[in-house]
Order: C-alpha cells, then structure tokens, then sequence
C-alpha cells in the first residue's frame, strides 16, 4: 500500500522531514511549480491536479494532504473513489472563495515576497512560533523555500486552489477519512473542517492544538494522528 504525501502551497518533500512520515512506502507528490517541478501554463485545476496524482501512482492509496495538498486529496477521493484507501485531510475545507484567491495571486505577482511573505507566515503558524529564537525549524524552512521560489508559481497555486469547490460531491467519497484540524489555525478554523467531516460519510475530525501547518509546528503530534489514521485504515 503506497502513502501519498501532498504538500501545501509553495512546498516540497523536505516539508515532511520534521514529522518523519517520508519513510518506509511514502512518496511525496509534488504539484506543478513547486520542488523544481516545472509551472503548469495555465495553472491545473483541482481536478487536473488530483487526475495527475492517480496517474502517477499505481494501485490503492492512502492520501495525507495539508491545506492545498488536502483539497488535491479531497479531488481524488471524489474523482477516483476506487484508488483512494484512506484520506487524511488536514487544515482545509470543501470549498474556497476564487475572488480572494485572485487577490492573492494578482498580490505576489504584483509585489513580489515582500507584499506577501510576512502575512502568509502569519496565517500558517502561531505568534510564539514565528517570535522564536532561534528560528523555529518550520518557520525557517517554509520562509527560505517561499523566498526559493518564483513568485509566479506561488500566484499558479493560488489560481489552482480557486478551483476547489466539492461540497455537493462530498457524500460520494468512499475512502476511509480523517479530517485534522488545527485550533489555532487562522486559515481553516475547525468549522471550517468540521464541513468536510459532516460531508462525508462515516468520516472522523480530529483536533489538535496548532497552526494551519501543523506538521511543521506540531511535526509529532501531527504524525501520531496520521499514524493513528493509518492503523485503523488498515484494520
């Protein structure tokens, strides 16, 4: 059984060292424009970034997405309900608002990291986090791969996230299903979470203390939940 690991916005493998989940039968899928993978012109919809990922790796899957990783997860469980195993979601909901998500492309495109780095890193992680010093692991690995990247391909994923919309298709999935939330997550407040878990059928929410990256900010606990989620998958 192969463990896809989906990242969010702006992010690559290495975002999953902290909680050491890139091991044994996980692979991290890496979407257009993020990690040195080249852009997508015009930037994947959400339905063409979850085709992508059940093409890419065969037979059923267990799915663990963070923030836009979750809404690519959400997408295959919907489009591909026979590959998908087990989806753990977290720190996301079922739809967004595409008007914001053009502001924020049309913000990076326009200014650049400096217009939009410290307000991104502000929604991802709590205060304390972010006040850390030294520089908390997660903080500084996600602000030297943002500041790595073509701001172009940052306003791609947030074209590609305005394409998300699957509440009328949620009550299809199949897949076993963990929703995550985090209680100080600024960007997906556990409601938020709450409507993809009251979408789908026999799916659980779990809460943890944390931001809206909490595998950076909370690594071990967020690996114990997708542990967790993995051994009752299997069982």
């Amino acid at each position: 059984m192969t463990t896809v690991l989906i990242a969010p916005i702006g992010l690559d493998e290495r975002c999953w060292e902290p909680s050491g989940l890139l091991a044994g039968d996980a692979v991290a899928h890496l979407l257009p424009g993020f990690g040195g993978r080249p852009r997508a012109t015009p930037p994947a919809t959400m339905a063409q970034l979850a085709d992508e990922v059940a093409a890419a790796h065969a037979g059923p899957l267990d799915v663990v997405g963070v923030s836009m990783g979750a809404m690519v997860g959400q997408n295959l469980a919907v489009r591909h309900p026979d590959r998908v195993r087990s989806l753990l979601m977290a720190c996301t909901g079922p739809s967004v608002d595409p008007a914001a998500m053009e502001q924020r492309a049309r913000a990076v495109e326009q200014g650049g990291w400096d217009a939009v780095l410290d307000s991104t890193l502000e929604r991802w992680f709590t205060a304390p986090a972010l006040r850390q010093d030294p520089p908390h692991r997660g903080v500084a690995y996600a602000r030297a791969t943002l500041l790595a990247l073509a701001p172009a391909a940052f306003a791609d994923g947030w074209r590609s996230i305005a394409s998300h919309d699957v509440r009328d298709d949620l009550a299809r999935v199949r897949a076993r299903v963990t929703c995550l939330a985090g209680r100080q997550d600024a960007s997906a407040p556990v409601e938020r979470v709450r409507h993809v878990a009251d979408g789908i059928p026999g799916a659980r929410l779990v809460e943890l203390d944390g931001p809206h990256m909490l595998h950076l900010e909370r690594p071990d606990a967020f690996a114990d939940a997708v542990r967790a989620h993995l051994q009752d998958a299997a069982s």
